[in-house]
């Protein structure tokens, strides 16, 4: 439902205080059917009972005593008239029908009575007019005390007092319902960025307590596995730089200079192959700390260096550009995805932008492109779509995994796309922070 609230809070404190309002309201409306129902059985019956007596007393005189009678007998709050004439009864439902029962009930059927205008709740006004045994009518007009009969608006300041008071108490207790799972939300949010993070602190009710305990646990095995992972890697790159490094002391003994290059090569491919799977697997590209980073400056020294090493590299960037990042990490991915430019489109046409708060780096080409089904398998670590998988053209397929482990890391993303005119677009979206 869109309307409702995004957060849990705020769908709790909405549904708890509508359904307040909806138990005040009912309320409300039942202590007003309730006030009805009690004027209804005493003061209309006081009422009918009144006028019924004034008009015995009325209709049994003649004359100039009549009309001295109907004097003496009317009072600020019940005026009392002679009419030849009475205009037609109201013909709207009557809020108190006990009044015009109970006047019919103590007159008898042989008595016309016509209600012009009828008491209701806020309104106490009545207007009857009564035919007399002589053939004219007894008109008779008052109200009821105003503190008795108007609308309760007491009532109704209580009740907002009381919703609010109540609507206070529902935020208090939402609030405090919901604060675990958000500092559980939070934790589980730095957790992908400082495992090393401190435990949550196991208190609240026994559910919140169980969550936070199994959250704990959950951190220290994956920490435990990482370190496993990473002291299982320093022994293997220890054990395998070994011998490559005695294999390149032994291959400077060779005699043939042809051969021992080819031997050299061989043995560099090999070193940057471990060194680059190493690097992967443990994750040294985004362990640096955050700090502020002067992108322009940055892409215009790496278009300077491509352009020394025979690279076409354009640049379209502000005049100035700063955010949050890892600087050595986000010039690795920013290198890696020019490099793929000019490795496999011939030029890298680099532009820096902002969009919605995002920081875009665009890196296109003017290569062949890709499928599409293989845009997204690129990234796979050791993927390579070039058969041969010579270092020469196809590398050791871990630079776009780089980059998007780098990107990630920094609570962003990185897409490629086949440009409509020909060529690969690298599109890297991060975060623009301060």
């Amino acid at each position: 439902m869109a309307w409702l609230p995004r957060t849990l809070f705020g769908r709790l404190v909405l549904l708890m205080a509508a359904g307040l309002l909806l138990a005040q309201l009912l309320g409300a409306a039942l202590h007003l059917s309730e006030l009805r129902r009690t004027v209804g059985r005493t003061v209309s019956q006081e009422l009918a009972q009144r006028i019924t007596a004034v008009y015995h007393a009325i209709d049994n005189q003649t004359g100039a005593e009549r009309e001295r009678l109907t004097r003496l007998l009317s009072t600020p709050r019940q005026q009392l008239t002679l009419e030849t004439l009475a205009p037609r009864a109201s013909a709207e439902a009557p809020m108190f029908p006990e009044i015009l029962d109970g006047i019919a009930a103590l007159l008898g059927p042989g008595v016309e009575v016509r209600a012009v205008r009828m008491p209701r709740i806020g309104d106490f006004v009545f207007d009857f007019y009564i035919r007399l045994a002589a053939g004219d009518w007894l008109r008779i007009q008052g109200n009821a005390p105003t503190e008795i009969f108007a609308w309760p608006w007491h009532l109704l300041v209580n009740l907002g007092v009381m919703l609010a008071a109540v609507i206070l108490l529902v935020w208090f207790a939402a609030r405090s319902a919901v604060r675990p799972l958000t500092d559980l939300a939070r934790a589980a949010r730095d957790l992908g960025e400082n495992l090393r993070r401190p435990p949550l602190a196991e208190d609240g009710p026994s559910e919140v307590r169980q969550a936070a305990h199994a959250f704990n646990a959950m951190q220290m095995r994956i920490r435990h596995d990482i370190e496993e992972r990473e002291r299982f890697l320093a022994a293997v790159s220890h054990d395998l730089k070994t011998p490559v490094t005695r294999l390149r002391l032994r291959s400077e003994l060779l005699a043939d200079p042809e051969l021992r290059q080819r031997f050299l090569h061989d043995l560099d491919d090999m070193q940057d192959l471990l060194g680059g799977a190493l690097d992967f697997l443990q994750g040294k590209a985004v362990e640096e700390a955050m700090q502020p980073v002067d992108l322009v400056a940055m892409a215009e020294s790496l278009a300077d260096d491509f352009i020394e090493a025979s690279g076409i590299v354009t640049l379209r960037a502000p005049e100035a550009l700063r955010t949050a990042a890892r600087p050595r990490a986000l010039r690795r991915a920013f290198a890696n995805l020019i490099d793929n430019a000019l490795k496999y489109g011939g030029r890298a046409d680099v532009s820096l932008s902002t969009e919605n708060g995002e920081l875009l780096i665009v890196v296109a080409d003017a290569g062949p492109g890709l499928p599409e089904a293989e845009l997204e398998r690129v990234f796979e670590p050791f993927y390579r779509m070039e058969i041969s998988r010579s270092r020469d053209t196809g590398g050791v397929g871990l630079g776009l995994a780089i980059v998007r482990q780098i990107a990630r890391s920094h609570g962003g993303e990185v897409m490629l796309e086949n440009r409509a005119a020909g060529g690969l677009r690298a599109v890297l979206r991060l975060p623009l922070t301060a």
